[in-house]
């Protein structure tokens, strides 16, 4: 505690004190549900702005907050420009047990992240683990522009997997279509479909993986199994069943998916 006043009096003293925000680690909502700002950007810089921070549901166990510089490529959603913002958020300053926390990322990549405003800042909409920022790997997409007579599900389908602009890893993209964006199942069968016709190596595989998902996922209406069928044989997929029951449909490079 000596060590934040200290902080807090140096900060006063420069006219750079951090807002006064609370953290959010014990809340029960679902962060993404529940944010009014989504936006694609590129982190450029992740800089401590308090610590230590004791958590409001736990004041023994210490957290930090920290600023985000984000350059706006691309609005979800929401009433916000383009253009550099800060963004706040609070992780942890000590051991943790669980999900991947928030500020596992580089500087200089590209991420969705999910915004509310507080205290007349921006702040993502979780706090400790991250439950509302996740990795772009398709590229920047400039002349990308969301339709805001459609759920943020569509726009997050088209941004993750679209080819957009830029160098591209393509082991990464393939991880990440395999892992599988939120969105509406039809239309992501239909993105899938567009991957599967138009690349090749690891990201026609990753997927023809997603297709042959659907195609045997009995949760969903029978015509979307169809589609996805359909678009399996349309793209020559030639998935088959390993003994494990899981699909094989071709050579992967890539290992976990990434986050």
């Amino acid at each position: 505690m000596l060590v934040a006043l200290a902080y807090w009096l140096t900060s006063l003293a420069t006219g750079s004190l951090p807002p006064h925000l609370v953290d959010q680690c014990d809340s029960l909502a679902d962060p993404r549900d529940a944010a009014p700002i989504v936006v694609v950007g590129i982190l450029a810089s992740d800089t401590l702005a308090l610590r230590p921070v004791p958590q409001h549901s736990d004041p023994k166990y210490p957290l930090q907050l920290r600023k985000l510089q984000v350059k706006v490529e691309n609005v979800l959603k929401g009433d916000i420009s383009g253009g550099s913002v800060a963004v706040y958020y609070f992780t942890f300053a000590g051991g943790f047990n669980g999900p991947q926390p928030l500020g596992m990322w580089s500087v200089g990549s590209r991420r969705i992240l999910w915004l509310r405003r507080d205290s007349g800042v921006l702040r993502t909409a979780c706090d400790g683990f991250d439950y509302c920022t996740s990795g772009v790997y398709s590229g920047a997409h400039p002349h990308f522009k969301s339709d805001p007579h459609k759920p943020v599900a569509y726009a997050l389908a088209d941004v993750l997997l679209t080819r957009g602009e830029g160098k591209i890893d393509d082991d990464r993209f393939a991880g990440a279509i395999e892992r599988g964006p939120p969105g509406p199942e039809d239309y992501l069968i239909e993105k899938f479909r567009n991957l599967a016709l138009t690349e090749r190596s690891a990201i026609k595989t990753a997927a023809c993986i997603q297709l042959w998902i659907n195609a045997q996922d009995r949760g969903l209406p029978p015509a979307s199994r169809r589609i996805a069928g359909e678009a399996m044989r349309e793209a020559d997929c030639g998935c088959i069943t390993k003994p494990s029951g899981g699909p094989d449909c071709g050579p992967t490079t890539h290992s976990d998916p990434p986050w």
